[in-house]
């Protein structure tokens, strides 16, 4: 609680290390879980009562919240489970199950009063996912001149995130952040053709990166003692990856790799009430535009393709709670309710996300 923070030395370490077993294919598009592990327990609602470095993620107007230093440093291992039918039906094949390693890190300092900058460096999106028996989906009959099955995505999306707030009145606050995007794309694929010239099966590889520019802001009102008001905005971003692209014992089809993923628009309003000194809980309401990704266009050497993606916005809806059982023990619980923004007609292994 924010009352007993203050016993703490003015400059604290955080260390912070969280295990999530994430299901895609049942929400949430390409975002990666909540990057600390008080997120995490609170199924992602944590915007209204975070009082820490990490508020650049959640919400960055609580910075101007804080009268300390912080340095919060995160590490979520993520292991995706998936099982793949292709439309209309057909031999189902699942996914390897690798873990995914989400390192974040946070720093904040108060320059004046009421008046907070701060750092973050995060993995806010894209993980990694390979295929087993992917030959199930080779269907001589149903099959082109030339099929791509692909068995292997990894995406690596890294956010630099300057961020400041400040206070406009005593109950109502304000912050602004600037996402600096990193990412690289692989993704590896079965090419199977029934004649000259590309033999019966031959291995490609599709690599690139991509930088990208986006931003946040936020604002944190204070209606009356105890209770929290948030409201949060996080843009999209269009990320156009370029790089090679290889079909291993044929150069001449080898050449350019192309493609871009959108990431999308978000707002949340959540609100939060300290019950007593020692219990808060929070709800967090939030809308993604995820219909930015109504397709993918798929430049492969020579070859191009566009993949219909169709995708839904949704809104999601998140519960958090927090009880300093005693002066050094948090317990916290959450439920997030995560609808699924892709039609079952356009899911495809091809994307990160399942």
């Amino acid at each position: 609680m924010k009352n007993k923070s203050k016993r703490f030395a003015s400059f604290s370490l955080i260390c912070t290390v969280s295990v999530a077993l994430v299901a895609p294919a049942l929400g949430d598009g390409y975002r990666n879980p909540p990057p600390t592990a008080e997120g995490v327990a609170k199924s992602g609602a944590n915007a209204a009562f975070v009082d820490d470095a990490s508020a650049i993620s959640y919400n960055v107007a609580n910075l101007a919240l804080q009268t300390n230093s912080s340095l919060v440093v995160a590490a979520t291992f993520a292991r995706t489970e998936n099982t793949y039918t292709p439309p209309p039906g057909g031999t189902s094949f699942e996914s390897d199950g690798d873990w995914n390693f989400l390192p974040n890190i946070y720093f904040a300092m108060p320059v004046s009063d009421g008046f907070t900058v701060g750092l973050g460096i995060t993995t806010p999106y894209g993980q990694g996912i390979s295929w087993e028996g992917f030959g199930a989906l080779l269907n001589p009959a149903a099959a082109p001149p030339i099929l791509t099955v692909p068995y292997e995505a990894s995406a690596r999306v890294i956010d630099i995130t300057p961020a400041a707030a400040m206070k406009l009145m005593d109950n109502l606050t304000i912050g602004i952040g600037l996402d600096i995007y990193y990412s690289q794309l692989e993704l590896k694929a079965v090419n199977v053709s029934p004649s000259f010239p590309v033999p019966p099966t031959a291995n490609s590889k599709g690599e690139g990166d991509a930088w990208g520019l986006g931003a946040n802001a936020a604002l944190t009102w204070l209606p009356s003692e105890g209770q929290r008001a948030v409201l949060t905005f996080k843009s999209g971003v269009e990320l156009d990856y370029k790089g090679d692209f290889e079909l291993n014992g044929f150069p001449t089809l080898s050449g350019d790799f192309e493609t871009t993923i959108k990431y999308p628009n978000s707002v949340g309003l959540g609100y939060g009430i300290q019950l007593s000194e020692d219990i808060q809980i929070e709800a967090l309401v939030e809308w993604l535009q995820w219909s930015v990704n109504d397709s993918q266009t798929l430049t492969t050497g020579a070859a191009s393709q566009t993949v219909p993606n169709n995708w839904d916005d949704t809104f999601t809806l998140g519960f958090g709670g927090t009880w300093m059982a005693t002066d050094g023990l948090a317990v916290r619980a959450g439920y997030a309710y995560l609808p699924s923004p892709i039609p079952d007609e356009t899911i495809t292994p091809l994307l990160v996300d399942t």
